[in-house]
């Protein structure tokens, strides 16, 4: 069974926020700066999978410009 791409974002999102909060109770600096790659890289996985925002309900704006001489 395939996971849907948007779920998988929602997870790796989770872990970020876990990695965050226990890269500021390590103590040692070495650990802390792999914790901190780490997360860098979950994060880009995030960002390359995650579905693009869409706009909200109600925003029915045409992204097309307007002709000059149409407005």
């Amino acid at each position: 069974m395939a996971l849907d791409a948007g779920f998988v974002a929602a997870v790796l999102e989770g872990i970020e926020g876990t990695l965050d909060e226990v890269i500021e109770r390590v103590e040692n600096a070495e650990l802390k700066a792999s914790l901190d790659v780490l997360n860098t890289r979950v994060t880009a996985l995030r960002v390359s999978i995650e579905p693009p925002a869409r706009e909200p309900e109600g925003n029915e704006e045409s992204e097309e410009p307007i002709p000059a001489e149409a407005a």
